[in-house]
Parts: structure tokens; sequence; C-alpha cells
């Protein structure tokens, strides 16, 4: 991804956080669009390339540091996104607010851009539900309340996830034959390299709020991932 694509994604996702929620929607799908978009198009360059004998792009690996009461939520929502769009491979960093990225250059800064829109999204989603039904929760604990919270940003994460699913399906059936197995051979050379490192296995967590995490969930699936704004071309 050029940086003059890169800084148009940008701009559009930062204005979408200071507008009316109906432009908001409007710009992040836009977003979303051109972040799809271009992945294939980066996918096909790299694959010609490798025909011709031409270097490629490179794989790379890249801290993403989060920080909050429910860090550990949207890290997992991060790897999330990585998994979900197919050719990332996402490692648990020490501690609990680091998670790192290893990808083609250009998947790796997609999956960066579109994790910190989810962060945002996220946790407004979880607020506007939270004041609507912390009365379910009076009776429980302080620690009983945040894991309902937790559990409805764990939620959101993977109803995020299976939409971003969704949305590269509809784009690989539009790309045309031969697309699936150039971004499979694409992923196949991600996970050779990371066989190369060390790998750190995560901690168990404790299961998620069940109401949180329902909740969290549709709203999650509702996230401005770009799926509904796909456009034949």
């Amino acid at each position: 991804m050029s940086d003059t694509k890169l800084d148009l994604i940008t701009k559009l996702l930062a204005k979408a956080e200071s507008t009316t929620p109906e432009e908001a929607e409007a710009l992040t799908e836009h977003a979303e669009r051109l972040m799809l978009k271009y992945g294939i198009e980066q996918a096909r360059i790299d694959e010609k390339r490798a025909r011709l004998g031409q270097t490629s792009e490179e794989i790379v690996q890249e801290r993403m540091l989060f920080s909050g009461a429910y860090v550990r939520d949207i890290r997992e929502l991060g790897a999330g996104v990585a998994l979900a769009l197919g050719s990332l491979h996402p490692l648990y960093g020490n501690g609990e607010s680091a998670l790192y990225f290893v990808g083609f250059a250009s998947d790796v800064r997609q999956a960066q851009i579109l994790t910190a829109s989810l962060e945002v999204q996220a946790m407004v989603a979880m607020r506007s539900w939270w004041t609507i039904e912390r009365h379910r929760y009076h009776w429980g604990s302080e620690a009983d309340r945040r894991r309902a919270r937790s559990g409805f940003i764990r939620g959101f994460g993977v109803g995020a996830a299976e939409r971003i699913r969704e949305s590269r399906r509809m784009l690989l059936a539009e790309a045309g034959t031969g697309m699936d197995l150039v971004l499979a051979s694409r992923k196949e050379r991600v996970d050779t390299f990371v066989d190369g490192m060390r790998l750190r296995k995560a901690r168990t967590r404790r299961g998620a709020d069940a109401g949180g995490f329902t909740r969290g969930h549709a709203a999650g699936r509702e996230a401005n991932t770009g799926g509904t704004a796909i456009e034949h071309e």
C-alpha cells in the first residue's frame, strides 16, 4: 500500500471520529473498501514480481501497544482482525499490552489501521450498551460488572472478525478464479517466516460474561468494517 493511499485511508478514519454518526459510517465503510481493494491489488503485484524473479514485498513484524482497563480484550480484538484478514499472523508480546502483527508490510499496516478504528468503535458501543443495561448487573460485585463490560468488548471483536471474513470472501469472489490461490501462497510464506520464530503461548482467560459477550458480539457484527460498502467496479 502506497503512502498516498495510506494517507487517504487515515484521513477518512480521522474525519469519521469527529462527525455525525451517519457520515462517520459512510467514511469508515469507504476507508475499509479501499483497504480491502488495495490488499488484493498488492497481492497481485507481489505474485507477478515472484513470477518474474523480482524482489517481493518484505515480511515484517510490527508491535501495537494497547492501554486502559480492557487492554487484553482490545488486544484479542486486534488478533482477531489479523486472522480474519487472512494473510497475517498475530503474536502476543510480553505482558498484556503488546500485540505483534507478522506479515507483508502493506497487510500489517492495514491490520493496524483497522484495529485502531475498531478499538474506538468497541469502546463507544460498550459505553452506550452499559448506560442502558447496567441496571441488570446491580446485584453483582464491581468485578462482575467489569467482567460484563469485558465480555461485551470480546464479543464485539468476535463479531467484527466474522464480518471481515465475510467481506473478504465477497471480494475474492469478485476478484475471479485464482485469486484465492495467490492469497493462500502469500499466507504460506508468512507462516514459514513465523515458523522460524520462537512463539509464546498466551495464558488461558476466564470465560466472558454471557450477557455482555452476546450483546458485544451483535454490536461487532454491525461494526463499520466495510462489509456493506463493497461495490462492483
